[in-house]
């Protein structure tokens, strides 16, 4: 695969765009975000279940694939700390609100992606990074959904779409060109950085878009769409 970091670089950004379009089209339709927000959840969950867990496991163990998640957890609770414990963003209007969670989506969505493109990167020459371009390309546009929504609400501009997509893009680029240098000679390595980004990815699904979707509808409503969502991309993994 020739020039991978390019080719990362260009599905993350044209996935987080298209993700931002949509989410700039269904921007006029505020009853129906607490649904995509369910939505991208469902999808997000299935993807990293389906699809990049395992490919974790089976390039390590179990143990390396929890030690990697625990990690994950762990920098999202301190960049989530970090984040909070400003108290004049923790008290803000319902619009600052939704300005300092795309931005900390954005931040969390760089992070994880960095150690993606190391692995991306480090395994060029094998079917991991197919596997691996197939499901950045299949999370990017949910991501993206997820990340804008909030943002647009906010009354951001297509410019800052255009910036942080670029800035989220970057961080793929970069991790592919480490790797790319590195190699593959440390598979458990590469499966404890699989993992790593299983773990965050999975924190800010769960506790910042399924709580904003529960916050948007309800508890049921958003957790039957997430389980619909969920099913329909393992069953698409599953026949793809």
């Amino acid at each position: 695969m020739t020039h991978v970091w390019f080719i990362g670089f260009l599905s993350t950004f044209a996935g987080i765009g298209v993700g931002g379009v949509i989410a700039g089209l269904i921007n006029g339709f505020k009853k129906s975000i607490g649904t995509i927000y369910a939505v991208c959840t469902g999808l997000i969950l299935g993807l990293i279940s389906f699809e990049i867990a395992p490919e974790a496991i089976q390039l390590g163990n179990w143990l390396i694939f929890l030690l990697g998640f625990l990690a994950g957890v762990f920098i999202f609770k301190l960049i989530h700390i970090g984040v909070h414990k400003n108290s004049v963003i923790t008290k803000a209007s319902h619009k600052h609100h939704n300005r300092r969670l795309g931005l900390f989506l954005a931040l969390i969505i760089s992070i994880h992606n960095l150690p993606m493109g190391i692995v991306l990167g480090a395994s060029e020459q094998s079917q991991l990074s197919i596997a691996l371009l197939q499901a950045l390309i299949l999370h990017n546009i949910p991501e993206g959904m997820i990340l804008f929504t909030p943002l647009f609400i906010a009354g951001s501009s297509i410019y800052m779409l255009f910036f942080l997509s670029i800035f989220v893009a970057v961080p793929i680029a970069l991790g592919a060109l480490i790797g790319e240098m590195i190699g593959m000679q440390n598979n458990l390595l590469w499966a404890f950085l699989i993992s790593l980004t299983v773990g965050t990815i999975y924190m800010v699904t769960i506790k910042e878009i399924l709580t904003e979707s529960i916050r948007q509808s309800s508890n049921i409503y958003s957790l039957l769409v997430t389980l619909i969502s969920f099913c329909l991309m393992g069953a698409y993994l599953f026949y793809y």
